[in-house]
């Protein structure tokens, strides 16, 4: 054998102690997974990636482990699909709230803009009746001051 052959063999006893619930160099309440494998064979990170086959039976023995309790087990593609559907929701959700914000923002200025030029009417408005009232005071005073007559 091969030492290619010997840590295959190493990774498998390893997954039959731990599906069997009974490993030695890890707790027995540990979730499975190839780095829960790797550690109970007393391998290296990542030895257990350079067998395909023995992963995907990670993946199967973990399944069967969750049908026995009662578990439902969602294939990966599936679960990914519903992150990913979930992550279009909030992103529609976030587009939606920053459009109705942006719709807002636009009124507001709208209105501040009305507002200022009613403010620049007024205030043009309120100099031209100051002007008026300014010379109606005058054109009073002369008329006033034309009545009056000398004291003989």
């Amino acid at each position: 054998m091969n030492k290619s052959e010997n840590t295959l063999l190493l990774l498998e006893a390893a997954l039959e102690r731990i599906s069997q619930g009974k490993p030695k160099r890890i707790l027995a309440t540990r979730k499975l997974s190839v780095r829960a494998v790797e550690e109970e064979a007393n391998l290296g990170n990542g030895s257990g990636y350079y067998y395909p086959e023995f992963v995907d039976k990670v993946k199967q023995v973990k399944v069967d482990i969750a049908e026995a309790k009662g578990e439902y087990v969602q294939p990966e593609i599936q679960s990914v699909r519903l992150k990913l559907n979930e992550q279009k929701r909030i992103k529609q959700n976030y587009k939606e709230k920053y459009l109705a914000v942006r719709e807002q923002l636009a009124s507001f200025a709208a209105a501040q803009h009305h507002l200022n030029d009613k403010l620049v009417q007024s205030l043009a408005r309120i100099d031209d009746l100051e002007f008026e009232n300014a010379s109606l005071r005058d054109g009073l005073v002369k008329l006033k001051r034309s009545i009056i007559v000398p004291i003989k």
